[in-house]
C-alpha cells in the first residue's frame, strides 16, 4: 500500500486463557485450571494496528487511555509494537477484558471498557492524519462508545473522505445484542451505524453479524442490503469456509480457507485478516482474499505471531 494507514477504536488490556473446555462446573463454586493465561493488548482496533504494523504497514492508532498506569504501560507497548500511537488520557480507568478462548472454537469476553467508551469525534484529527501520509482510514469498535456512535463516527468518516482517504468499517459485535428484550434499542444503533455507510469503501465482518445486522441470513442478501445503503465492497469473513468479497458492482468472489494443522488461540484472528487486507490493496482482488486467509491461518496455529503477548 502507498502511504500509512489510519486506525480508530478500541484499546485496552486483554486477558487471554489458552483452550478451555467448556462445562456445566465452570458455573458452580470451584476452581478450573487451563495451560496458562497471559497478557495482550487488547480492542480489535489495536489488534489491526499492531497487525498490520508487524506485517510491515506504517500505521498510526488513534483512540483514548486512562490517565493510569495502565494506560501508559499500554501506549508503550502500541509504540514498542511499531505502532504511532495518538493516544488521548481520560479521567477514567483503562479497560480490561478477559477473553475465554473455548476449545470448540467459540469464545466470551468479559469487558469493562470505560476508556474506550469515553472516545469521541474530537479525540481524533483526520487533518494531523492526512500529514502524516495516512491514504486509508479503518475504524474498528464502532458500538462502543456513544458519542461516535450517534455522530463521531459519521462525522470521521466524511471527514477522511473528504481528505482523499479510503475508508473502512468492522461491523463487529455489539454487546447489545447480547440482552435480552432489547430490539427496539438494537434497532436504534444499527440505524445510526447505517448513516455512515455511504461513506465506507470497504465493509468488513462476519456471517453472523451480517444477518444481526442486516436481518437477512444469507450472507450475498445480506451484502446487497449494505451496497443498497451505500458502501462500496463487503468483506465477508466465513470461517473454516474461507473468506468471500462482495463487489462494489455486485460480483461474488469466495477464497477457501487455508488449513490449519493446530488451532492455538482464534482470539484476534478477525482483526489480523482486515490489517492484512488493508495492506495488500496491490494483489488483484481473488489473490489478495487468498493471502488474507493464509496470514490468518499463521495466526491461528501459531507460526506467525502478529498480536504479541505482553511481558
Amino acid at each position: 500500500m502507498t502511504g500509512a494507514i489510519a486506525v480508530i477504536g478500541n484499546i485496552n488490556l486483554d486477558i487471554k486463557t489458552s483452550l478451555l473446555a467448556p462445562s456445566p462446573q465452570l458455573f458452580d463454586d470451584g476452581e478450573t485450571s487451563v495451560e496458562e493465561i497471559y497478557e495482550s493488548l487488547g480492542g480489535g482496533a489495536a489488534n489491526v494496528a499492531v497487525a498490520a504494523a508487524r506485517l510491515g504497514g506504517r500505521v498510526h492508532f488513534c483512540g483514548c487511555v486512562g490517565d493510569d498506569p495502565l494506560g501508559a504501560r499500554i501506549e508503550a507497548a502500541l509504540a514498542a509494537f511499531g505502532v504511532t500511537p495518538h493516544l488521548r488520557r481520560k479521567p477514567v480507568p483503562t479497560g480490561r477484558s478477559i477473553n475465554l478462548n473455548w476449545a470448540h472454537h467459540h469464545r466470551h469476553f468479559i469487558s469493562s471498557l470505560p476508556n474506550n467508551r469515553a472516545l469521541t469525534a474530537a479525540d481524533v484529527s483526520i487533518a494531523e492524519l492526512a500529514q502524516a501520509g495516512c491514504r486509508s482510514l479503518y475504524r474498528g469498535d464502532i458500538w462502543f462508545s456513544d458519542p461516535m456512535l450517534r455522530e463521531g463516527n459519521l462525522a470521521l468518516l466524511q471527514q477522511a473522505r473528504e481528505a482523499g482517504m479510503t475508508t473502512a468499517i468492522d461491523i463487529n459485535w455489539d454487546p447489545e445484542w447480547s440482552l435480552p428484550d432489547n430490539h427496539q434499542q438494537v434497532a436504534g444503533r444499527i440505524s445510526l451505524a447505517t448513516r455512515m455507510l455511504p461513506y465506507v469503501s470497504t465493509v468488513q465482518s462476519n456471517e453472523s453479524e451480517l444477518a444481526l445486522f442486516t436481518g437477512l441470513a444469507r450472507p450475498r442478501d445480506a451484502c446487497a442490503w449494505l451496497r443498497d445503503h451505500g458502501c462500496g465492497e463487503v468483506i465477508v469473513h466465513r470461517g473454516a469456509r474461507g473468506a468471500a468479497v462482495s463487489t462494489a458492482a455486485g460480483d461474488w468472489i469466495e477464497v477457501p480457507a487455508t488449513p490449519v494443522a493446530q488451532v492455538v488461540c482464534e482470539t484476534g484472528t478477525g482483526d489480523v485478516f482486515p490489517a492484512a487486507y488493508l495492506l495488500l490493496d496491490a494483489l488483484p482482488l481473488s489473490e489478495r482474499l487468498q493471502t488474507c486467509c493464509r496470514i490468518a491461518a499463521e495466526h491461528l496455529q501459531g507460526s506467525r505471531i502478529l498480536l504479541p503477548r505482553l511481558v
